[in-house]
């Protein structure tokens, strides 16, 4: 009687091990549990190699990318702006948007110095021009002069209390250029690499009247500095 019992209990134990290893079975073969967990960590990571390498050489590629002439010519419209414009050609010192404010001007040493509302420090307007121009040619335009008359000193910029002032003293400008027309103006491209191209702007100008035409025809150079297009030289022909 004791030995059928313990025959039983090897029964049932095989019994029970018979439906364990049938569970693993099944789990397994639906991937319920898996031994390779580790695999699919260096596949994950296999993964994201390949797709930082995809990025690297889509982002090389774009970087290193010629050019079109339609392109160039946006690019160049946009530095030859209204600051680079007043720079090269108006009789006042740039300084955007002059402040309707009352009392919004000074006057020294017999000068007139006018309030800017876009800018509160030369250090700001620079700022602002260097998006445009390399510092070469922004040091080249002369723009902030300082002289002296009289024993006094008289300069192109003032500040005063948190603002910016400019003086309309140092250009000696042209009647003839006041009005800018870029749909009259046309645009030559030439010579373009990956990091600069060559452009001569043929830009239309009239006066205050609009009645007398000029065309200044300028040669430039543009290149590519710290990921921005800049102007970097500005010749006028002369005729």
């Amino acid at each position: 009687m004791k030995k059928d019992k313990s025959k039983n209990i090897i029964i049932a134990l095989l019994i029970i091990i018979i439906i364990i290893l049938i569970t693993l079975v099944v789990l397994f073969a639906t991937d319920t549990i898996t031994f390779n967990k580790k695999a699919d960590s260096n596949d994950k990571l296999e993964d994201t190699t390949s797709e930082n390498t995809e990025n690297e050489s889509f982002n090389s590629q774009d970087t290193n990318t010629m050019l079109t002439d339609d392109e160039a010519i946006v690019i160049l419209k946009n530095n030859y702006n209204d600051a680079v414009r007043h720079i090269f050609n108006e009789a006042v010192s740039y300084c955007g948007e002059v402040s309707t404010e009352t009392n919004s001007s000074l006057s020294l040493n017999g000068f007139t110095y006018s309030k800017s509302a876009s800018y509160n420090s030369f250090e700001e307007l620079e700022n602002y021009l260097k998006n445009y121009m390399t510092d070469t040619l922004l040091k080249s335009t002369n723009y902030n002069k300082t002289i002296t008359i009289d024993g006094n000193t008289v300069s192109s910029y003032y500040e005063q209390n948190g603002s910016l002032y400019c003086n309309g003293w140092n250009k000696g400008g042209n009647i003839y250029l006041e009005k800018y027309n870029e749909n009259e103006s046309s645009f030559e491209i030439t010579n373009i690499t990956v990091e600069s191209f060559n452009a001569k702007i043929n830009a239309v100008y009239y006066d205050h009247d609009n009645t007398t035409k000029t065309i200044k025809q300028i040669n430039v150079s543009v290149i590519k500095q710290n990921d921005k297009w800049l102007l970097n030289s500005y010749e006028e022909e002369t005729n």
